[in-house]
């Protein structure tokens, strides 16, 4: 058997080879005969003698070339050659089934190329990823009770305990999620992705140094941070050329000399998405916190996240819960608390772990689904031309059975036809799923340096599968129906060989592209109307007139001269054309707020709010509510002469006012910021309630305290600024300007609108409306080729048929309505059929969608107008050709 499957191989791999062998072996016997022969015959008859001995040599190659792999692969050649001439015979059909059949397939490889770069495909470099776990701390959502959520950032105090708690039993590291940086390489400013790690980080990993070394335990200390980096390999190629003299040399990172001690090696750039460039000691990680007044390893920050490795063997429950104990002897503290927080392990793919799902990847997993429903509808409208194809065939198909052709052998070759225009539609379909898969990268994740290529040669594979699949799919029901032609009746048909026969084949996959494209076209409309309902959210703020900076320092100065310096810019921009009003706040709108207890002199406690005993608040300046567009209802704003402390003012929110005194009027109340005994702050205003965080939440307890030049915490450091709409841009400009100015070591302040700030939030409803809105419009346009190219059929071969009916008195406009009718209750089949599949599938978005259910009435009735419109306008066209036929013209061919 062994000696059998090896002469196989042998044949298929040196095919030439083996013909001259067998040739060479007939010429032997042939000249065997020829010598025994020569002694009683001239040397003509010995030659004639001996091939009549051997018999007919021809026969014999053909008969040992069908006794081997070789006479299958002719017959493929064959029918290649077959189809390929038959389809460069008719270009309009052959590239419409290509650009079907490629927008399909190549929109399904995007995706599958996006959701396996997500969810499956784990870190390169990484050695047994299957052992390494991320840690997440499971929290409660204060806001919708009963609910809980995943978070992966841990402050480095939890850092800490977990590690001195774990270190005996598994391995551990933290690591910062990459922040852009810039490295400064003489007068060059190189935009990099730095990530701050701990010294275990890369054995965890099990990545090993390509140059230098990694991180010692020395250089990783708390008490001593030791400024070195590692570079990426990618990074090391790009900007420093691969040279191995770049180890040891320094290189100043955002004003702060380190020295690189090694590269790492080649493929491993982090293990998320984001490519990281640059690694640091986690004990570099001091950005920014002159404000806080306290070490940043004591800061209560979520800097960190955690991985551990955890072998075959041990116990990941009882892991977990020494890491929750140690966590929580840490948190249990503070105004929010949660003592139900516990410590759980994840996948090291991020997107796979138990964290809350993004609603960009939720968006993907519904679209994965999306995109097959276009490649269903590909594949029928595919099918139904191949229908057409192999009808208008039908007397050529039938000769060749007449002529000895088997059923089996046709149905054979119609399928390599239908094959090989799968895979001219994947050629396509690679073009559509490179700049597909490149498009969803930057709509749904725009933040993300990616690491790995858009498509790769898992896609490719996928691509080669899917159109041989489908080419096999879609070329069954037509070559299945052609090879078993009625012989004598096609062959006698002559002339009216053409002649029409309905098709129920045909007619079913039409109504199933109606119906899921009606489908689609529900989903587009759902999306679209709730991206309405989530842009008409009333915030509290004026979105569009609202601007705001921050600026950003490596080193930051004294709190009370970043105050000073702002105070200083906010004056000479009052000034400027545009700006209607300027003001400071701790931070900008919708970007942060500080949580703090507070009591009431009359009452023992004050009432729960949202899971805390106590209210948010925002330091700013006056003029801020005037900035921001936000309402004042009662009182007075907040002005200079208030201050913060004993006998200072505050303005509350209205949900606060009629909380904590309800059915009286707030103003003139006292209010203390702490615990009781504190000293009194009077409530001077009351102003409308505003989001404090999310686009869509509840109303919060929110009060603004007045900006105290000795409180270095919360003192203002984002300038707000309330513009002209028209102006925005020349206003954005000045403020950099300014601020520059103000600030010459700063590095470039983040200046934009409110508006332009709540883009991420907003970010999923509007992926949602494009995305299914684009998949819809596509899935219409193949629905309605498909529509045209069926009716477009049926009037062809109807030509005769017309033409008697207006010879007998027909009126054009009866032949329309009869054309335009019969594709029009194909329709309604469809459309009723996507109804009733489309109210079923509603839960599966109801997720996704804000203010609207997913059996809106509107939504559904817009979807199926829509698609009748289009069907019937693509019926129209074929139906007022059939209008025009001559029937002296069309009877003449009898």
């Amino acid at each position: 058997m062994l000696d059998g499957l090896r002469h196989r191989v042998y044949v298929l791999w040196r095919g030439e080879r083996y013909g001259r062998e067998v040739e060479r072996e007939l010429h032997f016997h042939v000249e065997l005969e020829r010598l025994a022969a020569s002694h009683d015959h001239s040397a003509t008859d010995a030659e004639l003698a001996a091939r009549r001995a051997v018999g007919n040599t021809t026969y014999y190659r053909e008969e040992v070339r069908r006794m081997t792999p070789l006479a299958w692969l002719d017959v493929l050649r064959q029918d290649v050659a077959y189809a390929w001439r038959g389809l460069r015979r008719s270009p309009g059909f052959t590239g419409a089934v290509m650009i079907t059949l490629g927008l399909g397939m190549g929109v399904n490889a995007a995706v599958y190329s996006f959701l396996d770069t997500l969810f499956e495909r784990p870190p390169q470099g990484v050695v047994r990823p299957s052992e390494v776990r991320r840690l997440y701390i499971d929290v409660a959502e204060f806001q919708t009770p009963g609910a809980r959520f995943a978070v992966p950032g841990f402050s480095y105090p939890s850092v800490r305990a977990i590690v001195a708690a774990e270190s005996a039993q598994v391995e551990l590291a933290a690591f910062s999620e990459p922040d852009s940086v810039a490295v400064i390489d003489g007068a060059t400013r190189i935009p990099i992705r730095a990530s701050h790690v701990s010294a275990s980080y890369f054995s965890l990993l099990g990545v090993k140094p390509e140059r230098g070394r990694f991180f010692s335990g020395d250089e990783a200390r708390i008490e001593a941070p030791t400024q070195v980096a590692v570079l990426s390999d990618a990074f090391w190629r790009r900007a420093f050329g691969a040279r191995d003299a770049v180890v040891g040399r320094k290189v100043d990172i955002e004003g702060r000399p380190f020295t690189v001690i090694g590269v790492a090696a080649p493929g491993f750039s982090g293990i998320d998405l984001d490519a990281v460039d640059v690694w640091l000691t986690a004990n570099t990680n001091a950005y920014g916190l002159a404000f806080t007044g306290e070490p940043w390893y004591e800061s209560f920050n979520n800097d960190f996240e955690m991985l551990a490795r955890i072998p075959p063997g041990v116990s990941e429950a009882r892991l977990m819960a020494t890491a929750t104990q140690a966590h929580l002897s840490v948190h249990l503290r503070g105004l929010m608390y949660d003592s139900t927080q516990r410590v759980e392990a994840g996948s090291i793919v991020r997107a796979a772990g138990p964290e809350n799902t993004a609603r960009e990847v939720s968006i993907s997993t519904r679209l994965a689904g999306v995109t097959l429903i276009v490649l269903l509808i590909a594949i029928a409208n595919v099918a139904n031309l191949l229908l057409v194809r192999a009808t208008r065939r039908r007397r050529e198909i039938a000769l060749r059975r007449a002529l000895g052709v088997t059923g089996g052998r046709l149905y054979a070759q119609l399928l390599t036809e239908s094959v090989l225009l799968g895979m001219l539609g994947g050629a396509v379909a690679l073009l559509v799923a490179f700049w597909s898969a490149t498009a969803l990268r930057r709509l749904l994740l725009p933040h993300v340096q990616w690491s790995t290529p858009a498509i790769d040669a898992r896609t490719v594979w996928l691509i080669a599968g899917l159109s041989l699949a489908v080419g096999i799919v879609a070329g069954l029901a037509p070559a299945f129906q052609a090879s078993q032609p009625n012989v004598v009746d096609s062959l006698k048909a002559g002339s009216h060989e053409g002649a029409y026969r309905r098709s129920m084949l045909r007619s079913t996959l039409l109504a199933l592209q109606t119906a899921l494209s009606i489908v689609l076209l529900v989903g587009a409309g759902l999306f679209v109307r709730s991206l309405g309902n989530v842009r008409a959210i009333d915030l509290g703020y004026d979105v569009d007139q609202t601007m705001f900076a921050e600026p950003h320092f490596v080193t930051s100065p004294p709190a009370a001269d970043v105050y000073a310096r702002l105070d200083a810019a906010a004056d000479r921009l009052r000034e400027s054309p545009g700006v209607e009003a300027v003001a400071l706040a701790q931070n900008a709108p919708m970007r942060g707020y500080s949580g703090t207890g507070i009591s009431l002199p009359d009452r023992d406690s004050v009432p729960m709010f949202d899971g805390m005993r106590g209210a948010w608040n925002l330091t700013v300046s006056p003029g801020y509510f005037r900035a921001t567009g936000v309402p004042l209802i009662a009182g007075r704003d907040l002005n200079a002469s208030d201050r913060l402390g004993p006998g200072g003012s505050v303005v509350v929110s209205r949900t606060m006012a009629s909380l904590y005194w309800p059915g009286e009027s707030a103003i003139g109340k006292c209010l203390i910021v702490g615990k009781h005994g504190d000293p009194c702050s009077t409530v001077v205003g009351i102003v409308a309630d505003v989001h404090r965080g999310r686009v869509i939440e509840k109303p919060g307890l929110l009060f603004y305290l007045p900006a105290a030049p000795t409180d270095t915490f919360s003192l203002p450091r984002t300038l707000i600024v309330r513009v002209d709409e028209h102006k925005a841009g020349v206003v954005s400009a000045r403020i950099a300007r300014e601020l520059a100015r103000q600030f010459p070591t700063m590095m470039p302040a983040t200046v934009m609108t409110l508006r332009q700030s709540l883009d991420s939030q907003l970010r999923p409803w509007r992926l949602g409306a494009e995305l299914f809105t684009a998949l819809g419009v596509l899935a219409l346009v193949v629905a309605a080729l498909g529509v045209y190219s069926v009716v477009a059929y049926s009037v062809s071969q109807r030509t005769r048929e017309m033409g008697i009916r207006i010879a007998l008195g027909a009126q054009r406009s009866d032949v329309v309505s009869l054309v335009v009718g019969e594709g029009t209750r194909v329709l309604l089949v469809g459309v009723a059929a996507g109804v009733a599949i489309s109210l079923a599938a509603g839960r599966l978005v109801a997720s996704l969608l804000y203010g609207i259910s997913p059996r809106d009435l509107p939504v559904f009735i817009g979807s199926t107008l829509t698609l009748l419109i289009i069907g019937i306008v693509a019926s129209a066209f074929p139906s007022l050709r059939a209008a025009r036929v001559d029937p002296v013209a069309a009877l003449r061919t009898d």
